[in-house]
């Protein structure tokens, strides 16, 4: 028995392969970034908001010793 050549043969690689592959890629990519960007500035707020928590209990604690004087 002889194998089909049409079965062997490998398939063939064209650019619109290559660019319907790059658009997958490309939109990944931009929705990777769109998430760590929504991720980075969640972290960003949050720690915002420590901060100004921390500042706002030192200048209480600072306003009560002050007053105590």
């Amino acid at each position: 028995m002889t194998p089909d050549t049409s079965e062997t043969l490998e398939h063939r690689i064209t650019i619109d392969d290559v660019r319907h592959h790059a658009e997958e890629v490309k939109d990944i990519a931009l929705s990777e970034v769109k998430r760590f960007r929504e991720e980075q500035s969640t972290k960003v707020a949050i720690v915002g908001l420590v901060v100004a928590v921390g500042i706002v209990s030192l200048a209480y604690y600072l306003g009560t010793r002050a007053s105590r004087s």
